[in-house]
C-alpha cells in the first residue's frame, strides 16, 4: 500500500497543487496522520521509522496537497487530529460505503500537463490495512473509461457534502478541509479529456457499485462480462449467498480461498453450498497473517481475467436484487490476462481437510456496528459559537429515547418514525479546542438501548483553532507590536508571519504559557498597532488590520487575548481590561474610512464584555479595598473606576512612547 502511494505520488510535480481523494470503510485517523500524510507530502517509507516532518511542517505542505478522506460513518471512525485535511463520513440506509481507492490529480512530472492516477485495493486506512493484513492493490493512470465510472461516485459524494454542510440554508459556511472544493476540482478534471490518459491493452477497467438510484449492472455481472467461464478462484474474508453467486458466475468449478482466523479455523459458510466439484485453497505462507484481500480470477480455454478491489464475495457487494437487505458501494479493477498462466497458482496450496468455524449468517461487513436507524449530522460553527444538529429517522421501526450527547451536554429528541427530521438550529458553546465527536443513544422498537457515535464537522474556523498552526501567544503578539516602526523606512525588515507569534517545541506541541497581564505593554502595543495602520504612507497604510493572517492585525491580537485562560478572578479582570481596550481599538480603526471591522468580531467582543461586566461588579462589590475607597460597588462606579484605570495607563503610554519618538 505504501509503495503504491509513493509510486503514484512521484508521478506528479511537487511545484504545483495536487488534489487527493482517499476512500475507506474503516478509518484510523492517528495511523493516517502519522504514516500516510507524511508519505503524501514527500517523506520516504524509511523516514517513518525515525524522525519525519513535524506536525506544522506537514500542515504547511498540505496547503498545496489538498487531501480528503471519505469513510463509512457506521464504523465509529476516529476523530481527526489537528492536521489539514478533509474528513467526510457518509452512510447508506441499507448498506455500507466500502470502496478503498485513491484518486490523485495534479501536474504530471516533467510536463505542464494535468493528469490523474488511481489506485484500487482491499486495504482500509488503518494499521491492519497498510501493514499487517494480506491485502491486494492495483494502480493505473485514469483514462476516459475510468472517468466515466468515477464521475457518478464523485457526484454522489458532492451531494452528500451539500446535504451535510448546507442544512438550514447555510451554503456559505467554510467546512474544515475544503471538502466541497476538492470534490469540485476532481469532478471538473474527470470531465476534461486533456486530463485523461489513453487506454492501452494492459490498462485495467474500473467497476463501481453505486447507491440506489444509479442504474448499473450488478458488480458480479460487470466483472463476469459477456464471456462464458469454466472455473473461478475466489479470495475473500467474508461470504454470503455463495450458492447464488456461484450460479450467477455460471462456472463448473470454484476454488475458494477463505481467511484463516486466529483460532486456526477458516471462515466460510460451507453448510450453505453444495461443495461437489468445488475445492478450497490457502496461501502458502499463512503464518499469522490474516487475509483481507478480495480477488476473483475467471478462466476458460482462451483467456483469464483477474478482478481485485474492495468487494467481498457477498450478496451486498456483488448483487443488486431489489429485495435484498443490503447493497454496498464497492470498487474493483478488472485485468485482462489473455492466455497467461494462472497468477495465483504459485501463491496457493490446496486445503485437504480444512477446519471451518461455524457459519455466520450475518452479512454485516468486517464486524462493523449495526447500521444506525437515523441520519445524524452535527456541525460546530466557530464564527457563531454554536453547534447545529439534524437527525432524520431512516428506519421503518419506530425509534425512541433519542438523546444527543456532546461532551457533558445532552439534548433529547422526540420519538420519531421514518422520514421525520428534527433540527437543533443553535446550541451555544464557547471553547478553545475543537469538540470532535458526539454520541446518540436510542431505543429501536423494544430493543435494549443502543449508542451511535459520530464526528462533528468544524465550520468557519481559523487555522490555529483547528491546530493547523500554533495559537498566537499574547506576550509574543505584544512584543512584536511594540517593536513596530509605524514610520516609513528605507530598510526592509524581516516579513513576520503568524508562526513568529507562538511558543512551540517544534513537534506540534505548544509550550504552556501563563496568562499575560502586562497592561502597560498592552496599551503600548495597541498604540503602535493604530499608528502602523493609520500613518499615511507608512508600511501598514495599504494593509488590512482585519486580515486573519496579519501578524500585526486586530484579529490576531483579539485571538491572542481570548486564547488565554479566563478562569481565576485575576484572569477575568485581566480579560475585561484587555477586551475593553480591544473594543476601543476596533472603534478607532473603523473611524478611518478605508477600514471596516467584521460584524462577528464586534459582536463577539461586546458579548464577552457584557458577560464579564456582571462578574466585575460582583468581584468589586466583594472587595474591601474598593468599598473603603469608593463605597458601594454600583455599575456606574465600577465602569468609572475601570475607565479611569484604562485612561491613566493609556495616557502614560502615550506620553512615554511619544517622548521616545521625540528623541
Amino acid at each position: 500500500m505504501r509503495a503504491t502511494l509513493e509510486h503514484i505520488r512521484d508521478r506528479f510535480s511537487t511545484d504545483h497543487p495536487r488534489h487527493v481523494l482517499f476512500t475507506t470503510f474503516n478509518f484510523a485517523s492517528r495511523f493516517f496522520e502519522a504514516n500516510v500524510l507524511p508519505l503524501l507530502v514527500g517523506d520516504a517509507v524509511s523516514d517513518l521509522k525515525g524522525a519525519s516532518e513535524t506536525h506544522y511542517a506537514i500542515n504547511e505542505d498540505l496547503n498545496t496537497v489538498k487531501c480528503l478522506v471519505v469513510c463509512d460513518r457506521s464504523t465509529c471512525p476516529e476523530p481527526k487530529g489537528g492536521m489539514r485535511y478533509g474528513l467526510l463520513p457518509v452512510g447508506l440506509t441499507r448498506g455500507r460505503f466500502h470502496p478503498k481507492l485513491m484518486l490523485m490529480l495534479g501536474t504530471l512530472k516533467g510536463t505542464d500537463k494535468q493528469g490523474m492516477w488511481l489506485s484500487v485495493g482491499s486495504g482500509n486506512l488503518t494499521l491492519s490495512g497498510w501493514a499487517i493484513n494480506r491485502e491486494v492493490v492495483g494502480m493505473t493512470p485514469v483514462t476516459a473509461g475510468h472517468a466515466g465510472e468515477l464521475r457518478p461516485l464523485i457526484e454522489w459524494l458532492q451531494a452528500e457534502a451539500v446535504r451535510q454542510f448546507e442544512f438550514g440554508g447555510d451554503a456559505g459556511c467554510e467546512e474544515e478541509g475544503e471538502v466541497r472544493s476538492i470534490l469540485g476540482e476532481l469532478h471538473t478534471a474527470l470531465r476534461r479529456t486533456d486530463s485523461l490518459a489513453p487506454h492501452t491493452p494492459g490498462t485495467p477497467t474500473l467497476h463501481l457499485s453505486l447507491p440506489a438510484g444509479y442504474e448499473k449492472n450488478a458488480m458480479l455481472q460487470a466483472l463476469k462480462g459477456e464471456e462464458e467461464w469454466r472455473t473461478a478462484t475466489v479470495v475473500s474474508p467474508y461470504w454470503s449467498a455463495v450458492d447464488t453467486l456461484v450460479q450467477a458466475l455460471g462456472v463448473d468449478q470454484c476454488r475458494f480461498v477463505p481467511s484463516l482466523g486466529a483460532d486456526g479455523l477458516y471462515r466460510f459458510p460451507r453448510d450453505t453450498l453444495n461443495l461437489k466439484g468445488h475445492t478450497f485453497a490457502g496461501f502458502r505462507d499463512d503464518g499469522e497473517r490474516y487475509t483481507h484481500a478480495k480477488a476473483l480470477l475467471l478462466h476458460n480455454e482462451q483467456r483469464r481475467v483477474l478482478c481485485i478491489g474492495s468487494a467481498n464475495f457477498t450478496q451486498a457487494a456483488m448483487l443488486t436484487a431489489q429485495d435484498q437487505r443490503l447493497k454496498n458501494i464497492e470498487a474493483m479493477l478488472r485485468y485482462e490476462l489473455g492466455g497467461t498462466p494462472d497468477p495465483l497458482n504459485a501463491l496457493l496450496r490446496p486445503l485437504e481437510a480444512p477446519r471451518f468455524a461455524e457459519a455466520n449468517q450475518d452479512e454485516e461487513e468486517e464486524g462493523a456496528p449495526a447500521l444506525p436507524p437515523f441520519d445524524a449530522i452535527v456541525l460546530y460553527d466557530w464564527a457563531d459559537g454554536a453547534f447545529r444538529a439534524r437527525l432524520t429517522v431512516t428506519s421503518d421501526v419506530p425509534v425512541s429515547e433519542i438523546v444527543l450527547s456532546i461532551g457533558g451536554r445532552q439534548h433529547r429528541f422526540d420519538a420519531a418514525v421514518a422520514g421525520q427530521t428534527q433540527v437543533i438550529s443553535r446550541w451555544p458553546h464557547k471553547g478553545a479546542q475543537p469538540v470532535r465527536s458526539f454520541s446518540v443513544t436510542y431505543r429501536l422498537d423494544r430493543s435494549e438501548p443502543m449508542t451511535f457515535r459520530g464526528l462533528i464537522t468544524q465550520v468557519n474556523a481559523d487555522d490555529d483553532q483547528l491546530g493547523y498552526q500554533p495559537r498566537p501567544r499574547l506576550n509574543k503578539v505584544l512584543e512584536l507590536l511594540r517593536g513596530l516602526n509605524p514610520q516609513p523606512s528605507g530598510r526592509k525588515g524581516k516579513e513576520r508571519t503568524l508562526s513568529d507569534l507562538a511558543d512551540g517545541a517544534g513537534d506540534g506541541e505548544e509550550v504552556p504559557s501563563d496568562p499575560t497581564f502586562d497592561f502597560f505593554g498592552l496599551f503600548q502595543g495597541t498604540w503602535k498597532l493604530l499608528e502602523y495602520y493609520q500613518t499615511p504612507g507608512g508600511p501598514g497604510a495599504a494593509r488590512d488590520p482585519y486580515d486573519k493572517l496579519a501578524p500585526y492585525g486586530a484579529i490576531t491580537l483579539y485571538r491572542a487575548i481570548t486564547a488565554q485562560a479566563a478562569i481565576t478572578h485575576e484572569e477575568k479582570i485581566g480579560r475585561y481590561i484587555q477586551l475593553s481596550e480591544m473594543r476601543d481599538i476596533v472603534v478607532r480603526l473603523d473611524s478611518t474610512p478605508k477600514f471596516k471591522s467584521p460584524d462577528v468580531l464586534r459582536n463577539d467582543i461586546d458579548a464577552e464584555l457584557a458577560a464579564l461586566h456582571v462578574e466585575m461588579v460582583d468581584l468589586l462589590s466583594k472587595s474591601a479595598s474598593f468599598r473603603s475607597m469608593f463605597g458601594d460597588a454600583t455599575p456606574t462606579r465600577v465602569e468609572g473606576f475601570l475607565a479611569w484605570f484604562r485612561a491613566e495607563i493609556s495616557r502614560e503610554v502615550s506620553h512615554q512612547t511619544g517622548a521616545v519618538h521625540g528623541r
